[in-house]
């Protein structure tokens, strides 16, 4: 069974983190239930478009050819299907051709009740299914999509925290002293390369769509960073995937975080770079997350720090010491700046300082 704790609310409940564990777990229940029978939608019929919302969402789920399916499976699960779920279960039986603005902010009004974050994800992904409908030239998609290209609604604020080094070094030696090296070297490589956690300690996904290569267990197949990755002189290289927009390299030589674990550690010789020293595989996501956090109370880590937050930590640093967006941007592997922004959460005040005393030197 799985366990619920603050980790799992977070990865799971972004928009409610401090959610009371038994709500949480009445909230994950429903919505992984709700997963389940989302799987179930239109098999063994052919769906049709009758106008409404609900049945459009049907076609843009389940028509092969739609951007659907191009997504990854995990931006599906976590991201699209409940905001879609939400959509259908609220307004799924309204004739889209009768839509009016009135009617958006009415429902957006409606879905921020629970979350801002939550409320603005429903509009987003309303706004890509009524392009979808568009693009299959589907009665009253494009004069609804114009109306609600018109219409701005608030967009959330970003989270601000991020992980600090103390913070890295407390887990990795933790997690060491309790004889969990696979999560001392997952941080480690977060901290010092910036990586995603998902990139380093890959992700299990359905056979049926990745059915080439990898690991299979059961009707899941793990795919991910493995030891031949890395080369005999320690170079790291990430390849390109639909998130790491561009393939990175890393000296992990120069990675100190990383040769402080690999001092009491190492990497495995073959096969995939992390395993749980518990199952002897791969990690599922949300099993990790759970024993990090395990290990990050244990190291006196504030809740309020995730672990996704060592993205955001290790740019914000690589910001400050390089004085370069650029640099910054680079090492994260991004391909637009304003993406790199997005991880940079460093005080402006140091910053200013520089700025006004460069400022004061120039007039001198």
């Amino acid at each position: 069974m799985r366990r619920i704790d603050r980790e799992t609310i977070a990865e799971w409940l972004p928009d409610e983190p401090d959610l009371p564990i038994e709500d949480a777990i009445v909230r994950l229940c429903q919505m992984w239930t709700d997963q389940l029978l989302a799987d179930l939608d239109g098999m063994g019929a052919t769906p049709t478009y009758d106008g409404t919302i609900g049945s459009l969402i049907l076609l843009y789920r389940t028509d092969k050819e739609s951007p659907y399916h191009a997504l990854k499976h995990s931006s599906r699960v976590r991201d699209y299907d409940p905001a879609l779920r939400l959509i259908r279960d609220t307004v799924g039986k309204r004739q889209i051709a009768n839509c009016k603005g009135e009617d958006f902010r009415r429902w957006f009004k409606g879905w921020f009740k629970k979350g801002h974050r939550t409320a603005h994800g429903a509009i987003r992904k309303l706004r890509t299914v009524l392009s979808y409908g568009v693009t299959e030239r589907l009665a009253g998609c494009s004069a609804a999509r114009e109306i609600l290209h018109l219409i701005r609604f608030e967009a959330p604020e970003g989270r601000q925290v991020k992980m600090e080094y103390a913070h890295a070094l407390a887990i990795c030696d933790n997690a060491l002293e309790l004889k969990r090296p696979s999560i001392a070297l997952t941080q480690a490589l977060q901290w010092d390369t910036g990586l995603r956690r998902i990139h380093i300690i890959g992700e299990w996904l359905p056979v049926g769509e990745y059915d080439e290569g990898g690991i299979v267990k059961g009707k899941s197949i793990w795919r991910g960073l493995t030891a031949a990755d890395i080369s005999s002189d320690m170079i790291l290289t990430v390849p390109k995937t639909s998130k790491n927009k561009n393939a990175t390299r890393h000296d992990l030589k120069q990675c100190p975080l990383v040769q402080h674990v690999l001092s009491k550690t190492s990497f495995p010789r073959i096969g995939p770079l992390i395993v749980s020293e518990i199952t002897e595989a791969p990690y599922w996501e949300n099993y990790y997350a759970r024993d990090w956090r395990t290990i990050a109370e244990a190291a006196e880590v504030p809740g309020t720090i995730w672990s996704a937050d060592s993205r955001a930590g290790a740019i914000s640093e690589a910001e400050e010491a390089t004085g370069s967006l650029d640099s910054a941007r680079k090492f994260a592997g991004h391909t637009n700046a304003k993406t790199t922004l997005g991880y940079v959460r460093n005080d402006d005040l140091k910053n200013n300082r520089i700025v006004a005393a460069a400022r004061s030197n120039l007039r001198q």
